[in-house]
């Protein structure tokens, strides 16, 4: 077999768009679904150098690029083609090969198009919704600050029960409006994951929450691979919830741990718990007064979660009240 049948059988044997050039930077080879893609005809490839279809390369530099490669190396990138007006965002494969005993490189081209048009969706989406979040943050902040001012001035003058409810109506709409900017800008996105300590950050979430006289115990360590941040605010989240709603019998008690096998971690508090048939939508935002998962913390809790690839089951703790688990989590 000579070395054009050659070619012609390793190129079409693939399935994807392929183009293949020599040393001298021009293609000896292109099949028919990398022909298409550039809305043209193989013939009028074979024999194009390079750089006149890649805009990226640089014609008096392609002798150092060829000379980079080693025999068998296969490298990756996102670039563009062009040709004859058409361009399109591609993602190639190429790697070295040699036929007999002459070197050439062997590209696997990807259409990507429909992939930057999303990336540039998401942009969009995420200009749009830094936008709206700065009107929440604006329009909803200054009318609360407003109100607390007037309520302070208020309380120096009158002494009514009336006016520490309406303080604390103020200081929940406030949590909300947190909560609401904190899953709008954030969502499911996580940092990179690193080490980290649940002694360590279930320490510090603790030191952050008002917990009143509620106890809170991180009764275990757990070295995984987590955001820290977000795992702290996930921490945050269950025991601001838990001090809110287990204070209904008494001073709550929650702990954090370890689970038993290891395989992941807990939260649960000793309070009323949560009846079997409300677990299921304990983590949606539209929870009715009164019932556990008001507000936002506990979908931002799942929105972590998920983030993560964790698993979280809802169920009743050991004193009875409500026990959070968190599995499937990467271990150090």
């Amino acid at each position: 077999m000579d070395r054009s049948e050659l070619l012609k059988e390793m190129v079409e044997s693939v399935g994807v768009s392929v183009g293949v050039y020599g040393e001298n930077g021009r293609y000896v080879y292109v099949n028919d679904a990398y022909a298409d893609l550039l809305d043209t005809e193989r013939e009028s490839l074979v024999g194009t150098p390079i750089w006149e279809v890649v805009p990226d390369f640089d014609a008096e530099r392609f002798d150092d690029y060829w000379d980079s490669f080693t025999d068998g190396e296969t490298r990756t990138a996102e670039t563009v083609h062009e040709y004859g007006g058409t361009s399109v965002p591609i993602s190639a494969v190429t790697t070295r090969r040699r036929i007999e005993g002459v070197p050439f490189h062997f590209g696997t081209i990807q259409d990507i198009s429909e992939l930057k048009q999303r990336e540039q969706e998401l942009r969009e989406q995420n200009e749009r919704l830094e936008a709206f979040t700065g009107v929440v943050s604006h329009d909803l902040r200054n009318p609360l600050n407003v109100a607390k001012g007037y309520v302070d001035i208020l309380q120096e003058d009158i002494d009514r029960d009336e006016l520490e409810l309406v303080e604390s109506s103020l200081e929940r709409m406030s949590i909300l409006v947190d909560d609401l900017l904190r899953l709008a800008r954030e969502g499911q996105a996580v940092d990179a994951k690193e080490p980290v300590s649940l002694m360590a950050i279930g320490t510090a979430a603790r030191e952050t929450v008002a917990t009143g006289e509620a106890t809170v115990t991180v009764a275990s360590d757990l070295g995984f691979l987590a955001d820290g941040s977000r795992l702290q605010q996930l921490l945050e989240n269950l025991i601001r919830n838990a001090v809110e709603h287990a204070s209904e019998e008494g001073d709550p008690s929650v702990t954090i741990g370890a689970l038993a096998d290891d395989e992941g971690f807990f939260v649960e508090d000793d309070g009323p718990g949560i009846p079997p048939e409300e677990r299921e939508a304990v983590f949606s935002p539209t929870r009715s007064e009164g019932k556990r998962g008001v507000g936002l913390g506990l979908a931002i809790v799942k929105e972590i979660a998920e983030a993560h690839d964790w698993t979280i089951t809802v169920t009743e703790g050991r004193d009875g009240g409500a026990r959070f688990e968190f599995r499937d989590v990467e271990l150090d």
